[in-house]
C-alpha cells in the first residue's frame, strides 16, 4: 500500500469488465471456493476494494485490491485507506473524477482553476512579502511524510528542501513523522 510506511502488502487482480469467474476455486482469481459456505473472516471483500476503470484505448477493466494474507506485515488485514484502494483509481464516474488537475485559487468564496504559471507567482510573492515582512518564522506549514512506498525520498524531498533549505523556517508541523523521530 502507498498510504504510510508500514509496508502492508495487497494483492491486485484486474480482469476484463465484461467477464466474470466462476463459483468454483479454479475458476476465479482468488482461488476461492464460493460453490460452499465461505468461513467467517475467510474472505473479506468489499465494494471498496473493487472498481471499474477505462484505459486509454476505451478498454473497460474490472479491477480488485485485496489484503495480501501471506504478508508478514498485515497478515490480511487493510487500513481504513488501504482497503479502499480500488475506488480511489481514476474512473470517469468514480470518486477519481473530482481529483485536482489543475492548479486553484480561492478568490471572494468559490475555488477557481487557474495556471501554474499565475498560481505560482502568487505562491512566491505572497511567500516572499511574508519573509521580508517577518522572517522564515513567518511561514508556517503544516504537513505530513508517510514516506510509504518509498515516497519519503521521491515525493517529499523536494517539499523539505523548500521548508527547510530555501525558506528556512522553524515552524513546520509534521504529521505521522517517522523518519524524524528517531
Amino acid at each position: 500500500c502507498h498510504f504510510c510506511s508500514v509496508g502492508c502488502g495487497y494483492h491486485v487482480y484486474k480482469w476484463d469488465a465484461n467477464r466474470e469467474g466462476g463459483r468454483a476455486a479454479s475458476q476465479n482469481a482468488l482461488g476461492v471456493d464460493f460453490t460452499k459456505q465461505v468461513p467467517p473472516f475467510g474472505v473479506t471483500m468489499t465494494p471498496a476494494m473493487t472498481n471499474t476503470i477505462t484505459d486509454k484505448a476505451g478498454k473497460r477493466w474490472s479491477i480488485m485490491i485485496v489484503p495480501d494474507k501471506e504478508c508478514v506485515v498485515n497478515s490480511g488485514l487493510s487500513s481504513t485507506r488501504g482497503g479502499k484502494m480500488a475506488s480511489y483509481m481514476y474512473a470517469h464516474d468514480g470518486i477519481g473524477r473530482e481529483r485536482l488537475k489543475n492548479p486553484r485559487i480561492f478568490l471572494g468564496d468559490q475555488w477557481l482553476d487557474t495556471g501554474w504559471d499565475q498560481a505560482l507567482a502568487l505562491y512566491a510573492g505572497l511567500t516572499k512579502k511574508i519573509l521580508d515582512n517577518d522572517g522564515p518564522s513567518g511561514v508556517l506549514f503544516d504537513c505530513f511524510d508517510h514516506g510509504g512506498a518509498g515516497r519519503g525520498l521521491r515525493e517529499y524531498m523536494g517539499t523539505g528542501k523548500l521548508m527547510f533549505s530555501a525558506i528556512q523556517t522553524p515552524m513546520v508541523r509534521i504529521h505521522n513523522s517517522p523518519a524524524y523521530n528517531s
